[in-house]
């Protein structure tokens, strides 16, 4: 088994000591500066060649610094044996300690003021359910994050669309008015209807925590799209009178 591929979008843990810092909000690498075991495998010990036992550790709490800010976090972290957490039977592969809890907790610190807040309230929350291995509830908030989207950004048409009728309805408004361009409203698409199957019990249609992830990078690219490359290019032109 190989170690878990690395991803810039979540916080980091020991078995991915990269990401987002929940500290500064910035995307950066992270130095372990030591672990504390919490909670330990009952009855299991190692035994050492000198004849010691010692707990097995099924969770520990590892402190991260950020290479940013210099500030470091707290991550509870559990084991996992190859791709499955050690506590669901996983006995086979590469281990690792991976996070499920972090202080201080993930937040959307790292969005440009340009955002809507109501849209990166409801988007950090859906980060922070990602935090906690929460994917369900993440595909719902990223969901919600549409909507918000909608309220902050959509036309009185629009909106008044989400009011009576769906969101599905109301992205197809934006869209006719070419508020959101031909690829942003298939993005808005999947992650509606990834954000829908997340809210209703089925086990046939489940989310898992790729597909959570993938949705946050979604709702990002959005974001990127609707509101930080315009802003930034309204702050580029301030900057530099010259540009047209």
């Amino acid at each position: 088994m190989t170690a878990p591929t690395p991803n810039p979008d979540t916080p980091p843990d020991s078995a991915d000591p990269t990401g987002v810092c929940p500290r500064c909000g910035r995307t950066s690498n992270f130095h372990n500066l030591g672990h504390l075991p919490v909670t330990f495998k009952d009855g299991i010990v190692a035994i050492g060649r000198d004849g010691s036992r010692e707990p097995l550790v099924l969770e520990q709490v590892s402190a991260l610094q950020c290479f940013g800010c210099g500030q470091a976090t707290a991550v509870v972290e559990e084991e996992w044996i190859g791709e499955r957490r050690a506590r669901d039977g996983g006995n086979s592969g590469q281990i690792s300690y991976r996070g499920i809890h972090w202080w201080p907790p993930p937040s959307a610190a790292n969005l440009d003021p340009a955002i809507p807040a109501q849209v990166v309230d409801v988007f950090g929350e859906g980060l922070r359910c990602l935090s906690v291995r929460a994917p369900r509830a993440a595909a719902v908030m990223f969901r919600r994050s549409l909507e918000a989207v909608v309220r902050a950004s959509g036309s009185a048409a629009a909106v008044k669309t989400l009011d009576d009728k769906n969101l599905a309805s109301a992205l197809a408004v934006m869209a006719k008015e070419h508020a959101l361009d031909p690829t942003l409203a298939q993005w808005a698409k999947e992650l509606r209807l990834v954000g829908n199957v997340a809210g209703h019990v089925d086990p046939a249609d489940n989310v898992d925590m790729s597909e959570a992830e993938e949705m946050s990078r979604l709702a990002r690219g959005l974001f990127t799209y609707l509101y930080e490359m315009p802003a930034r290019l309204a702050r580029g032109r301030a900057a530099s009178p010259k540009l047209p």
